[in-house]
């Protein structure tokens, strides 16, 4: 197939191919191993795996989303007891408590499966309204709350502490599936909710105070009034936007240059944007006159080979650089 697909295509369909014959494949077989080595008088612990059967594994290996991989790939040698092993090498390592690692998207819907919040056909929209409504930004993959998302997560957890328990929404999500089967009268599980939820509704709406978002100062004056220009906070995101309102309402959308020429036009810059799901993509800032976009982002300098455009190719593993057109690619740093 190399020669009738382009890069990009062979890659999806090797991905495609690997996954759908390890599916049918027998299961690996994996021995956990922990092994003592002493050396005057000190100990040393490995502890790791041994393929006793590698099954799937022959053809596909799934990378875990957390960017872990070296933690599954802990295998040992075969090794008997008493056995003596030479010391090739000794490497000093000093570890740190590490805070536990960001959500992705595939580990969140994960989360969400394992503590029964949630339904197949509500993971995708409950991705995209945290994002939508801008209670978390996704950079580099992982979700990062905002300034509007935390502030939303203290008012809740301070005027409604029972709807953050996970217990709750399960529980609520299994008194709904009795309700679509016919099996629980929906007035009475609404009646029993309602009960305790009004009296903290009427509370939050007698203490709850307004919280206002400070503007951010943008940096740049207004090119209607000469005002200066603000950064706000909108249903959509955050907006620059005259500080003169309500008497100037020019506003205008928040773009990031990366110090590329787009490669198509040669007038525009290559800015940063933001898709309906919030994934970062790359394009011209003269769109729509102008409709390049890439989703891997540009660089600088072109290709040597062939003079066409460069880009940063990411994995979870490392960033590389290659061309667009031709098979050039640069070893990652």
């Amino acid at each position: 197939m190399k020669s009738y697909l382009s890069r990009d295509q062979l890659r999806l369909y090797r991905l495609i191919w690997e996954r759908m014959v390890s599916s049918r494949m027998a299961p690996a077989v994996m021995d956990t191993m922990s092994v003592d080595l002493t050396n005057n008088g000190v100990l040393f612990r490995a502890t790791g795996s041994k393929v006793k059967f590698p099954g799937f594994m022959k053809v596909y290996v799934e990378g875990n989303d957390d960017g872990n991989e070296e933690d599954d790939k802990k295998y040992l040698p075969e090794l008997k007891e008493g056995e003596t092993a030479t010391s090739t090498e000794l490497n000093e390592n000093q570890h740190f408590t590490q805070p536990p690692p960001r959500y992705t998207e595939a580990r969140l819907v994960r989360t969400m499966e394992e503590l029964g919040i949630g339904r197949p056909s509500t993971y995708a929209p409950t991705l995209d309204t945290i994002q939508r409504r801008g209670y978390v930004a996704l950079q580099d993959r992982r979700f990062v709350p905002t300034e509007l998302g935390e502030i939303v997560l203290d008012l809740i957890v301070e005027f409604f502490p029972e709807i953050l328990n996970v217990k709750f929404t399960a529980r609520m999500e299994t008194d709904l599936d009795e309700i679509e089967a016919g099996n629980a009268d929906w007035i009475g599980i609404i009646d029993d909710f309602y009960k305790g939820f009004e009296k903290r509704l009427d509370v939050a709406e007698k203490e709850m105070q307004e919280v206002e978002i400070k503007d951010e100062p943008a940096g740049e004056d207004c090119e209607v009034c000469g005002n200066p220009m603000v950064i706000k906070m909108g249903r959509y995101g955050k907006f620059m936007a005259c500080s003169n309102f309500p008497d100037c309402r020019n506003t205008k959308a928040i773009v990031k240059k990366i110090g590329v020429t787009c490669p198509t036009c040669k007038k525009g810059d290559v800015v940063e944007r933001k898709s309906k799901k919030q994934r970062t993509f790359f394009g011209c800032e003269r769109y729509p006159e102008c409709e390049f976009v890439s989703w891997d982002k540009p660089i600088a300098r072109p290709c040597p080979k062939c003079q066409q455009l460069l880009v940063e190719k990411k994995t979870k593993k490392e960033v590389r650089v290659q061309c667009t057109k031709c098979d050039y690619e640069e070893e990652p740093n």
